[in-house]
């Protein structure tokens, strides 16, 4: 159910996604607008949710979403979501094309493996679509000193390491689906 809301807005649409950069592009800007309105969501009643961020720190229960929600644009990406949302399952097939159409223009005849692909693109980009969803979580954070420090803690290199048994960001988001729930 969760999903059935998720913004992919950008996603489905084959007229913005005309070039291999624009997959990043559209994945950065549904990242930060689902960051942006789940955090306004979260908030509302929280004041103390926003004094934590405020003072340099992701409230727990607010990081785990982002995590959750990370894994679900990975599974976009991978064509791997099980739900039966058209809008996702159509970003997923218009990614997949536009990889492959990519792939065939700068490679010719020689094609490599869907997932190389995809595992190839998503190591370039996850990081990208990660940092997005920081940015949006952070743009109101006036103080400079406490928006760098909230990128530089949550950052995705930082979250790449598991800790006190939690784990790395990309570990979780690789779990299959169901295991998430």
């Amino acid at each position: 159910p969760r999903r059935h809301k998720l913004c992919v807005s950008g996603l489905p649409q084959e007229r913005k996604i005309p070039k291999i950069e624009d997959i990043r592009t559209q994945f950065i800007n549904c990242a930060a607008m689902e960051t942006h309105f789940a955090w306004h969501k979260y908030i509302t009643g929280k004041k103390e949710a926003q004094e934590e961020l405020k003072g340099g720190k992701i409230p727990d229960d607010f990081l785990r979403s982002m995590k959750y929600t990370f894994g679900d644009y990975r599974d976009i990406f991978f064509g791997t979501d099980i739900s039966s949302c058209g809008k996702i399952k159509n970003a997923s097939n218009t990614i997949k094309s536009k990889l492959v159409d990519i792939t065939k223009n700068q490679k010719g005849d020689k094609l490599i493996e869907d997932n190389e692909k995809h595992k190839e693109w998503w190591e370039k980009h996850g990081h990208e679509i990660w940092r997005g969803m920081l940015c949006a979580l952070t743009k109101d954070v006036k103080e400079i000193h406490k928006e760098t420090e909230i990128e530089n803690t949550y950052s995705y290199e930082n979250l790449k390491k598991p800790t006190n048994g939690t784990p790395s960001l990309e570990d979780f988001a690789k779990k299959p689906q169901f295991l998430r729930w």
